[in-house]
């Protein structure tokens, strides 16, 4: 499956800290839609990466970061909610080709899942093209 390695979620391109995700939460914007929920926070600089270890200075950082929520509320068993995440992640990377990249911007997202059940991957997918469209081309 070597034609899908254009596209491949990057462990750089994921959102791992908690201090983030909880900033992005406190001073993001938030969009809303039938199935998902985002919010965002866009930054002219990497004031949230690491400057300490090399591999994450501000020349290799990509320009979106990313994280996938799935509430254990809503979806309990927990293979139906890593499945929404798998599916998530895939149509992110479907989509992730049409994000234009301005220069000397860094945009932290966050994908949350608001059904109770489990939707389709194609239904997703829209979600997902209509919540892209939203954030960069308003």
């Amino acid at each position: 499956m070597h034609f899908f390695t254009n596209n491949k979620l990057k462990k750089k391109e994921i959102i791992n800290k908690k201090k983030i995700v909880n900033t992005i939460f406190r001073n993001g914007k938030k969009i809303e839609n039938n199935l998902l929920k985002v919010a965002y926070l866009e930054t002219s600089t990497s004031k949230y990466n690491s400057t300490s270890t090399s591999k994450y200075n501000s020349t290799s950082t990509f320009k979106v970061k990313i994280a996938f929520f799935v509430s254990k509320k809503k979806i309990i068993k927990s293979y139906q909610r890593n499945r929404i995440k798998r599916l998530m992640r895939r149509s992110y990377q479907l989509n992730k080709k049409i994000i234009p990249f301005k220069r000397k911007k860094i945009y932290y997202i966050i994908f949350m899942y608001l059904k109770k059940k489990l939707h389709n991957f194609y239904e997703l997918k829209n979600c997902f093209e209509n919540i892209i469209q939203k954030l960069f081309f308003k």
